[in-house]
């Protein structure tokens, strides 16, 4: 599936989310919550796991659109429901077509 992940994470009124990068507010886009929520720790990771996020990681960090799996949809969608405010799982969980 082809996803675009540049795209901007908006509030309940619309309006772009803002994240603290280098201590500047950037717009948050579902790239950034998406890198963020793989590379998140989970307890008792095996590293061969860790490696598989990594890798996932690195391919939606340096792409603004994205061919992914259904393997790594699940993998992102797992992350992201653990890591994140419903607001932000919604907007991906959307995007991911659910």
């Amino acid at each position: 599936m082809l996803v675009k992940v540049n795209v901007p994470l908006l509030t309940m009124d619309g309006q772009v989310m803002k994240d603290n990068v280098d201590g500047e507010a950037v717009d948050a886009t579902v790239q950034m919550a998406i890198v963020n929520a793989v590379l998140s720790p989970v307890q008792n990771e095996k590293g061969v796991d860790k490696v598989v996020k990594y890798e996932l990681a690195k391919k939606i960090h340096s792409n603004d659109e994205v061919d992914l799996d259904e393997k790594e949809i699940a993998m992102i969608k797992d992350a992201v429901g653990e890591n994140f405010a419903p607001i932000i799982v919604g907007q991906i969980y959307e995007l991911l077509k659910v």
